[in-house]
């Protein structure tokens, strides 16, 4: 005797809401949300997705193929979004060009210890006259398990730390050990470290695309794993 499901959600077919034989659960989805300011549309999410994916991939000769020799679903990830094997293995800038219609405004690659951590960001950063695109690479290196495994917390102080390119020497303390006042915000440090790095960049790229005098863009921060 088949076992009885415990729950079903809304959104299930009528036919398997029946078979359930218990209340569903969840939210419908309503189309009409999906008008609103702010809301969430699945088409943005697909979109998302894929241009995480990219990240995967550069203009280096062979990124792909290397990736793909210790996680080969990068390629048939990319395969699905190009169409076939060759056109995968192009650079990033003509995928970006030819499957997105975007143009490529930056490779990202920093690799190396700053203030003693590791930072280790690969990505890149695109746009065209409906959005801009910033999107982060996953795990690939030793690197970026090393910043994966900094679990401790950091105070977000962005002004200091991006001036000092790292969040401290003893960050993981700060904020902690006989301090007085108000409470900061902390961070994952690996994943803080990383992203000071990018703030310069982000502010002599990113910030002219969404200035008042250009085209009204969305943004699109992507990345999946320590993307």
């Amino acid at each position: 005797m088949p076992k009885k499901e415990e729950f079903v959600l809304k959104d299930s077919p009528p036919e398997f809401i029946k078979a359930a034989g218990v209340a569903p659960k969840g939210r419908e989805y309503n189309a009409e949300c999906a008008k609103k300011p702010g809301a969430i549309k699945i088409d943005e999410v697909l979109l998302g997705t894929k241009l995480a994916c990219v990240a995967i991939t550069d203009d280096k000769e062979g990124t792909l193929a290397k990736v793909g020799k210790m996680n080969p679903w990068h390629i048939e990830a990319l395969k699905m979004i190009t169409g076939s094997e060759e056109e995968a293995h192009k650079p990033l800038t003509h995928i970006l060009k030819a499957h997105f219609n975007l143009e490529c405004d930056k490779i990202i690659d920093y690799s190396g210890w700053s203030g003693g951590r590791p930072i280790d960001t690969q990505g890149y950063i695109a746009h065209n006259d409906e959005i801009v695109v910033v999107s982060f690479r996953c795990t690939t290196s030793a690197l970026d398990w090393m910043t994966n495994l900094a679990t401790t917390s950091s105070e977000w102080e962005i002004d200091k730390d991006v001036a000092q390119g790292h969040s401290g020497y003893f960050s993981c303390c700060e904020g902690r050990c006989f301090s007085k006042g108000p409470k900061k915000p902390r961070v994952h440090t690996g994943f803080y470290n990383n992203i000071l790095k990018m703030i310069p960049v982000f502010e002599e790229l990113v910030d002219p695309l969404l200035a008042p005098d250009q085209p009204k863009r969305k943004l699109y921060v992507v990345g999946h794993s320590l993307g």
